[in-house]
């Protein structure tokens, strides 16, 4: 249920779980396999849910720290699930190169792990890391053994339709924006024909991500389009992923100088962010609000440092040109060779990360 992200379905299983352990006796395998559900549990719950819906459970660092205090003597599929698990809690930290590491290490002991779905969202995690890390040749080459799994089930459709949303997300990177589309507008079609409620979330994100696409190509009009029709989502906009979209609206309308439009959602996004304690976009606002209203060198310093504490590199090129060109455009011709310079130190970085995995 946690896979299929059925939040109602793994809270009753969860229940019943708990229940039958206080009847048995103690098993410390079983307790340790038991803390790593629960610390996968609040990591889907983390993603898709408020994050004061459960402030009276643990939190993930709380059941970090009980899992891997009995780390070293664990073998096999506990093993696996605690490295993997591991994995996940850096991903959700933004430390793609450490997810990664421990994601590698995790896959040493997948023939542990004899269920094929789990072997499937093995791949698909992995190939998600690699994916932010811009290593798109090895994201597409796990996405594909993903998708090969998945397919297996009628039961992960969804999964199926995720798969083909980050090969999307791949090609976006590459610049290969007619198939991006090509491949977010099958994931559209499959999705309206479920009649799941939760594929309702999954149709917010498909039109953010060809909002994107279409930004990418400078058709603006169709971009704002496609943001709002993600915003308009309420299942989407709701989820810690709904900032992404606020953020993306007001950098469009920005763009096509509806200025008070846009900081009505430049203003939305960053109470979201605030409140969701979602610093990466909380440094990308300050800096779209430097280049489009009053520009403040000191929050565009520290958002580029924390950009860079992260290595998002990627984000960091790409704003670095936009400050480049904002400055040029100002004849400040000494900082705008200073960003651009920021620019290629950060696509430097970009290679080296390849070398360092």
């Amino acid at each position: 249920m946690i896979r299929q992200f059925s939040v109602p379905d793994a809270e009753i299983l969860k229940a019943e779980v708990e229940q039958e352990i206080e009847e048995m006796e103690e098993d410390q395998d079983l307790l340790v396999f038991y803390s790593l559900m629960c610390f996968r549990h609040q990591l889907m719950l983390d993603s898709l849910e408020p994050e004061d819906r459960y402030r009276d459970r643990p939190t993930v660092d709380e059941l970090l720290e009980k899992i891997e205090k009995p780390q070293k003597r664990l073998t096999g599929l506990l093993k696996y699930y605690s490295l993997f698990f591991r994995g996940m809690y850096e991903f959700d930290h933004k430390e793609y190169v450490e997810a990664i590491g421990y994601y590698r290490k995790a896959e040493r002991e997948l023939n542990a792990v004899s269920d094929e779905m789990e072997q499937a969202e093995f791949h698909y995690k992995i190939a998600d890391a690699y994916y932010q890390i811009d290593q798109h040749f090895v994201s597409l080459n796990h996405l594909k053994k993903a998708k090969q799994l998945f397919e297996k089930s009628q039961l992960y459709k969804v999964k199926v339709i995720g798969c083909n949303m980050m090969v999307g997300a791949n090609m976006y990177d590459m610049y290969r924006l007619t198939e991006a589309e090509s491949y977010y507008r099958e994931a559209l079609s499959i999705v309206r024909g479920l009649e799941e409620e939760k594929v309702k979330r999954i149709i917010g994100v498909i039109f953010h991500n060809l909002g994107l696409v279409y930004l990418r190509g400078k058709n603006l009009i169709a971009a704002e389009e496609n943001f709002k029709k993600a915003i308009d989502v309420k299942e989407h906009i709701d989820t810690v992923y709904g900032v992404r979209s606020l953020y993306m609206m007001a950098n469009v309308l920005y763009q096509c100088g509806k200025v008070k439009e846009a900081r009505f959602f430049y203003e939305t996004a960053l109470n979201r962010a605030r409140t969701s304690n979602e610093e990466e976009y909380l440094a990308k606002l300050k800096i779209i609000n430097s280049l489009y209203e009053e520009y403040n060198e000191t929050a565009v310093k520290q958002s580029l440092g924390y950009l860079e504490e992260k290595r998002l590199w990627s984000d960091f090129a790409e704003l670095t040109e936009k400050l480049g060109d904002f400055h040029f455009e100002k004849r400040n011709y000494v900082e705008g060779r200073n960003f651009l310079k920021k620019t290629i130190h950060a696509q430097t970085q970009i290679l080296k990360v390849t070398e360092a995995i």
